[in-house]
C-alpha cells in the first residue's frame, strides 16, 4: 500500500504520484521525499501559469490562493514576521476564511488549556533559534540535538474537529527537525487531492519552511509529504489532468 517517491523538487513529485495514481486510483500513504523543496525546476512561472491555466478552466482557486491558506507568504515577502503574526490573523484572515482554508490561522493562533491565546509558529521559531544558537559550530554535536516532539505543530483540533467526518482541515500535522544546521519538515495529511489540492500546498509549505529556516539563520533541508489517504478529483475527467501531466513533463 506504501509507495514512495524520492525526488529532487516539488513539481517532480507530484508528477510521479499523479502518474501512479491516474492507474492506481485511490491509495493509501503516498509519500513525497524532496531534496530541494524550493524549486520546481528552471521553467517555474511557466508551470505556475499552465497550472492555473488548468485550474481556471475547472474553477478551481489558483496555486497561490491554495499557498496562502497555508502560509500567508504574501504578507511575509512584504511586511516580514510583523505581517505574518500581527496583521494576517488580525485583518487579512476573515477574507479568505472557509473550513478548508484555515490552516495558516491555526499556525498562528491557538488557546492553550487556561484559555489564553498563544503563537505556536513564533514559539517554535523562538525554540529553533535558541538549539541553534547552543549548539551552532559543532557539528557532531548539532546532529546529537536533532528534537524530537518539541518542534511538531498540530494542525487537528480535538475540540473543533472531532465531529466532522467530512469537510475537517486534511492537514493534520506538520513536523520541524533542526538537523545538521538545516530546517527539515514532514507534513502529514489525512486526506490529499492530487489534482486540486497537493501543488499549492506544497508550495504553502515550501513557503512556511523557507521562512523558518531564514528566522532562525540556517538553510533550507528535505522535504517530506505523507499522504495517508491519496487521490485525484474527479474533477472533467481523466484525460486532462493526463494532457496536463504531459505538458508538465516538458517543462519539469
Amino acid at each position: 500500500m506504501t509507495r514512495l517517491f524520492s525526488v529532487e523538487t516539488r513539481l517532480e513529485g507530484w508528477l510521479d504520484a499523479t502518474e501512479y495514481l491516474l492507474d492506481a486510483e485511490t491509495q493509501l500513504n503516498i509519500i513525497l521525499a524532496i531534496n530541494s523543496p524550493l524549486s520546481d525546476g528552471p521553467r517555474t512561472r511557466d508551470v505556475m501559469d499552465r497550472v492555473d491555466e488548468f485550474y481556471a478552466e475547472e474553477d478551481q482557486f489558483p496555486l497561490h490562493t491554495v499557498a496562502e491558506t497555508i502560509f500567508p507568504g504574501w504578507e511575509y515577502t512584504r511586511r516580514g514576521l510583523s505581517g505574518v503574526f500581527e496583521k494576517y490573523p488580525d485583518e487579512d484572515y476573515g477574507a479568505i476564511a472557509t473550513r478548508w482554508g484555515t490552516y495558516a490561522h491555526r499556525l498562528l493562533r491557538r488557546r492553550d488549556a487556561e484559555g489564553g491565546v498563544f503563537n505556536p509558529l513564533e514559539t517554535l521559531i523562538k525554540k529553533m533559534k535558541r538549539e541553534a544558537s547552543r549548539h551552532g559550530g559543532f557539528k557532531s554535536a548539532y546532529e546529537l540535538g536533532v528534537s524530537e516532539g518539541e518542534y511538531d505543530l498540530p494542525l487537528y483540533n480535538t475540540a473543533n474537529d472531532r465531529r466532522l467526518t467530512r469537510g475537517g482541515p486534511c492537514l493534520s500535522h506538520l513536523s520541524f527537525k533542526l538537523f545538521q544546521e538545516q530546517v527539515h519538515l514532514t507534513a502529514i495529511y489525512r486526506s490529499h487531492d492530487y489534482r486540486y489540492k497537493v501543488l499549492g500546498n506544497m508550495l504553502g509549505l515550501a513557503r512556511l519552511q523557507a521562512c523558518v529556516a531564514h528566522e532562525v539563520g540556517v538553510g533550507v533541508g528535505s522535504f517530506v509529504v505523507h499522504s495517508t489517504y491519496a487521490f485525484c478529483s474527479a474533477g472533467r475527467g481523466k484525460r486532462r489532468l493526463q494532457e496536463l501531466v504531459a505538458d508538465l513533463r516538458e517543462m519539469a
